[in-house]
């Protein structure tokens, strides 16, 4: 108890001092979230490195936040969340039941939670698929559920940029729904009505209402986000400068402070148009690939992460994925022991081998992490 009121004081000292700042920062214009009876569980959608700190604007009342599990690898980093905030480490790249556990403990015991439901921030500007058990999650917790969105987090700062911008971002709670209700609901109810309530396309929100963000190096790390060139067909050739969109083959476009391509060379005018073409390419190669690799990165190092958040080198070279799974020298993990593959931050690939065998990768070069994850979601759905 002693702990949980340090908490609840240092969220409290925290929310008045961030507040002023972060809202000038990012032009955050948050609704007032009207206080609901505990406990209650916030389901938001996720872009920015900034949105707990948004939701705790939004929210007076104390909440535990959902981790991303790499936060926890520095040694002193650790001991001062732990300390003040008592975060709940969500693993990436395998399941996490130890994630579930603790956030209905938290519930049980009067607390708030505040979850990402999709587990990942958008590279291409639409909101991610919710995680599949986050409606049985929900329902099983006794607790009320509140949805809610976050609007021109994708423009103020892209998953896959350098920099920050300013434009204009909004919050503000979509629905809330009483253990009553929910109880009544199905789990895929409980996710469909999530996944309704919390979607933010970014292109479609600028269509209908227009804002520049404006920032400096705007396409800088771009190729985080696009990873094949539309113009021949290369993988991993499409860099940024400034506001440039490069290739090799003489591909070049601007990135606007609207958040939209200009170019001769290009088919499509958005990120998300770009991503959905090179998915689609993708697939045809991997199709094609047989049991070939289907692109493969020089330079890549492969750490295994233990239980106690520490890591140890266990490979290093050339980085390959296919359908004989993911390779790097003599390391090997086939793709029908691979638990899951997913990426924190702007490119750093996470997988798992099953039970403790959890690894990351790092690369000596920035180069897209997102081709290894969709590759995985095409060989996943060839298996199905």
């Amino acid at each position: 108890m002693r702990r949980n009121r340090l908490h609840i004081c240092f969220y409290a000292v925290m929310r008045q001092l961030l507040t002023l700042p972060i809202r000038w920062l990012l032009n955050f214009q948050p609704v007032p979230v009207p206080v609901t009876e505990n406990p209650y569980i916030v389901v938001s959608n996720h872009n920015t490195d900034f949105d707990s700190i948004l939701l705790g604007i939004s929210f007076r009342k104390h909440m535990y936040f959902v981790a991303s599990e790499h936060i926890f690898r520095t040694g002193w980093l650790r001991k001062l969340l732990v300390c003040f905030l008592d975060p709940i480490p969500k693993r990436k790249g395998g399941t996490d039941v130890g994630t579930a556990m603790q956030m209905m403990r938290r519930l049980r015991r009067g607390n708030n939670v505040a979850l990402f439901a999709e587990g990942n921030k958008s590279f291409h500007g639409a909101t991610c698929p919710i995680h599949p058990a986050t409606g049985s999650m929900v329902r099983a917790s006794g607790a009320s559920l509140v949805t809610y969105r976050l609007e021109g987090g994708y423009f103020t700062s892209p998953r896959w940029s350098h920099t920050l911008r300013r434009g204009r971002m909004r919050g503000g709670a979509v629905n809330v729904y009483s253990p009553q209700a929910l109880s009544g609901m199905k789990d895929a109810e409980i996710n469909r009505v999530i996944a309704r309530d919390i979607d933010e396309d970014a292109y479609r929100r600028q269509e209908e209402d227009t804002v520049a963000f404006k920032g400096k190096k705007l396409a800088e790390g771009i190729q985080n986000a696009l990873y094949i060139c539309p113009r021949c067909h290369a993988f991993g050739t499409v860099t940024g400068r400034d506001d440039q969109v490069l290739c090799g083959c003489g591909l070049q476009a601007t990135y606007t402070d609207t958040g939209y391509l200009e170019s001769e060379h290009l088919p499509f005018k958005t990120l998300e148009e770009w991503g959905h073409w090179q998915r689609g390419y993708l697939k045809t190669l991997v199709e094609k690939a047989g049991d070939e690799p289907v692109f493969q990165d020089a330079n890549q190092t492969i750490l295994r992460i233990y239980p106690d958040h520490h890591t140890e080198e266990v490979a290093r070279g050339t980085l390959s994925m296919g359908r004989k799974g993911l390779q790097c020298g003599a390391f090997l993990l086939p793709l029908e022991q691979m638990q899951g593959l997913e990426i924190y931050g702007r490119n750093t690939v996470v997988f798992s081998g099953g039970g403790d065998s959890r690894y990351q990768v790092e690369s000596a070069t920035e180069r897209s992490g997102l081709k290894y994850f969709e590759t995985y979601q095409l060989l996943c759905e060839e298996r199905a």
